[in-house]
């Protein structure tokens, strides 16, 4: 769960890190490639990503999160997905779930606040920001969000890397796929549909 919570807080932060740059207007706020994008993410409610976790000490893990308003897929490369929705955590395995309490650790990462002064005033852009997993250096828009500083990399204005700093640690997302809309297989699985609750016999 503890990368849930990492990747939930990344995507939260983006989400509300635009909340702020629009709610300053367009002729004052500067045009971010950060804004862009998540522009989009709001005009849609929705986000589908495929990431690649870069972690200290850890083998870099495929994984796949949807947010659709306030539900949420995830699947860490694991046998089973996660579908959070409805205050409750739904584990799918075999055609089956099992209900459950939403894990403390995604219930804070749903906390994470912004800062009541103007964001827009923290956001800074690096011309030639080197990510430390890689190696590479891109074009990067950086923000702090409760005290954690999010880095978006980017190849032209596709987001490629989300490097994020909390107490001293980084990981690195790596983004293959950003896109506005649900796979069918995925939305299917957020809906529960074709899935039965698991009970012992």
């Amino acid at each position: 769960m503890k990368m849930l919570k990492k990747i939930a807080a990344a995507i939260m932060a983006v989400a509300m890190a635009t909340l702020m740059l629009t709610a300053c207007g367009e002729d004052s706020a500067p045009s971010y490639r950060l804004q862009k994008i998540v522009e989009a993410n709001q005009k849609s409610g929705k986000v589908y990503s495929e990431v690649v976790v870069y972690d200290t000490g850890a083998t870099p893990a495929t994984v796949k999160f949807a947010v659709d308003g306030e539900k949420m897929f995830v699947n860490t490369g694991t046998a089973y997905d996660i579908v959070i929705k409805d205050n409750a955590c739904y584990i799918l395995s075999q055609g089956q779930y099992r209900k459950m309490e939403v894990p403390a650790d995604v219930v804070s990462a749903g906390k994470v606040t912004v800062p009541s002064a103007d964001i827009v005033k923290s956001i800074k852009v690096i011309p030639e920001y080197k990510i430390e997993a890689t190696g590479e250096t891109m074009y990067a828009e950086s923000v702090v969000v409760d005290g954690q500083q999010v880095v978006y990399c980017f190849n032209g204005d596709k987001l490629a890397y989300i490097v994020e700093t909390v107490s001293g640690k980084t990981t690195t997302l790596k983004v293959n796929k950003w896109i506005n809309e649900i796979p069918e297989e995925i939305q299917n699985k957020i809906d529960l549909k074709g899935y039965k609750e698991y009970t012992q016999q």
